[in-house]
């Protein structure tokens, strides 16, 4: 058979009998077209092909704390949150705009009395240590949560739900009314019944299992490093669990490092040992990227009334409202990562009602309303007294907030700017503990500054209704209001979101005439993350931990796929 081309050897020969002018011609010529040939080659890859994610690749997180309860029922700090939402796995989960998607879930359907809640697992669903999930496991973690004697947070959640089995992967729930907000319900996370199943209520917050958790979720754990000296956890390493549903992670690995304040927090971030941290660094860090995203969370300073009779006064009230200058505090304390507000209903969220903000600042305005209401300042020191019935009383109040440096520098500011209409104020600053034993449970304070989260649902039900008024309720302001039970009471149970979206609306009405609280501002949650970190996408999350809800999209590897093969 004839050739076509010339073969080696004649290649060869051809090249030898050419002059030394003509060889370089020739190499210069071939390395030209060899060079143009492939940055066209570039050109159409680029021009033609997709960058997708691909498997591999190890981030490092940091965190504040040292997990104790890795435990859906039970966690309580931010890394027992962080951890657990990792390492379990619920029915739904949220999306990026704070909707529910099935998890462990394919599908569910609800009823049209919106009383029965049926939901179908996934068909291939399994435990961290290869058993077989099923709706056992999801009936056996509920009454956990509903058992007294566990004592978890998870209990007001259930109470009331009768949960019913009708197969392997379908389970049933059934209310005693409508709640709207019930989905948000079912992102907690399944416990395996086979691990849980003999361990007593008493031993439930011992049990090794805590630290050593076996879930379903994207990464499961791999290794626990622990101070030599104290034994105390420094690091999780956990590794993709490649039976995870729908699909398991890109990343390998997941490393969590813990520290001890938000100051070890952002010196690690700096120098490079933690890649990604929930926190505020002075400086970015180089090959880094900050991420804002929302929280349904308001800060405000609730008034109690019964505590402190001056604040029953509106005009009182009001004038406190207008010497607040909340767009200082929001760049003074949080650096611009918050939104100012004066309702209680977080900006950017649901049902939050923009035409009825009140953001004035003026303080000249607040002292005018305040000598209109018949307050006086006899002895010139720029502070009020209110005169009744030949009595003067010192307007001046005792504002209690948690020691942070957050609470006590938004304080400080209030106290500052509310000094300049007249009113005096002295900040207490409690830990913790004290915070919630002696001040918030027996409501023994005048101002209370503090913020609420409105959850999933951006529900205030819990913070505002008068049933709610004695601990261990959330009515940090004693407000109540007939019409303000009635409108959250009837947005618990209709299924219309129009509807409630429109309680919602009067009842904040209700809020902003009446003014039992001062609202400052809802803060972001800043997250720092790499900037090859690609696949995180919010634009609202209810908790911080929330931000790990699509982790297994998550990637920091590539891969170029010619665009004819994408779906």
């Amino acid at each position: 058979m004839a050739h076509v081309l010339p073969t080696r050897q004649e290649w060869h020969e051809m090249f030898n009998n050419l002059s030394r002018r003509e060889k370089i011609l020739f190499l210069v010529f071939f390395l030209g077209a060899w060079v143009s040939g492939t940055l066209i080659f570039i050109r159409i890859d680029t021009i033609y092909s997709t960058r997708l994610p691909a498997s591999g690749g190890t981030l490092t997180e940091g965190i504040v704390g040292t997990p104790r309860f890795i435990n859906p029922l039970l966690a309580i700090s931010d890394a027992d949150r962080d951890l657990t939402r990792i390492i379990y796995a619920g029915l739904m989960r949220p999306d990026k705009d704070g909707n529910f998607v099935p998890q462990l879930a394919e599908r569910y359907k609800v009823s049209d009395d919106g009383l029965e809640y049926i939901f179908t697992l996934r068909d291939d669903l399994y435990w961290h240590d290869g058993e077989k999930l099923t709706t056992e496991d999801v009936a056996f973690t509920i009454e956990l949560a509903k058992n007294p004697a566990i004592r978890s947070s998870k209990l007001a959640n259930w109470e009331g739900v009768n949960v019913e089995i009708l197969s392997d992967r379908e389970i049933k729930f059934t209310l005693n009314r409508p709640y709207a907000p019930f989905l948000g319900n079912t992102i907690l996370g399944i416990m395996p019944k086979h691990k849980w199943k003999d361990i007593s209520p008493e031993a439930f917050s011992l049990a090794l299992l805590n630290t050593q958790p076996i879930g379903s979720g994207p990464f499961k754990v791999d290794s626990v490093s622990k101070n030599d000296s104290t034994g105390i956890i420094t690091s999780y390493t956990l590794e993709r669990f490649n039976r995870y549903r729908p699909q398991s992670a890109y990343l390998n690995k997941v490393i969590f490092r813990f520290y001890q304040t938000e100051e070890d927090l952002a010196r690690a971030l700096t120098n490079g040992a933690v890649e990604a941290a929930g926190v505020e660094p002075d400086e970015i860090p180089k090959g880094s990227k900050l991420i804002r995203i929302r929280l349904p969370r308001v800060v405000g300073v609730f008034f109690n009334q019964d505590k402190a009779p001056l604040l029953h006064d509106i005009e009182l009230r009001k004038a406190l409202s207008l010497a607040t200058n909340r767009d200082r505090i929001v760049q003074e304390v949080e650096h611009g990562y918050a939104t100012p507000t004066s309702l209680p209903i977080p900006p950017g969220t649901f049902a939050h009602a923009s035409t009825l903000e009140e953001l004035s600042y003026d303080p000249s305005a607040a002292r005018a309303l305040l000598e209109g209401a018949g307050y006086e300042d006899p002895d010139n020191d720029g502070l009020f007294e209110k005169v009744s019935k030949k009595e003067r009383t010192k307007v001046e109040f005792t504002l209690a907030t948690l020691q942070t440096p957050e609470l006590t520098r938004v304080a400080e500011l209030l106290a500052e700017m509310w000094r300049s209409a007249g009113v005096d104020i002295k900040i207490a600053r409690y830990e913790p503990g004290d915070f919630e034993q002696s001040v918030i449970r027996p409501r023994d304070y005048d101002m209370l500054l503090f913020g609420q989260n409105m959850g999933y649902d951006n529900n205030p039900y819990g913070f505002w209704h008068a049933r709610q008024i004695k601990h261990p309720g959330s009515n940090i302001a004693l407000y109540a209001n007939t019409k303000v039970d009635g409108y959250l009471e009837n947005a618990q149970t209709t299924t219309s979101v129009e509807k409630r979206e429109e309680l919602y609306k009067f009842f904040q009405q209700e809020i902003t005439r009446d003014k039992p609280a001062v609202f400052l501002y809802s803060p972001s949650y800043v997250y720092v993350v790499p900037e090859k970190l690609m696949g995180i996408d919010f634009s609202v999350i209810s908790f911080p931990q929330e931000r790990f809800s699509n982790i297994e999209s998550w990637s920091t590897n590539t891969k170029s796929v010619w665009n004819i093969f994408v779906r």
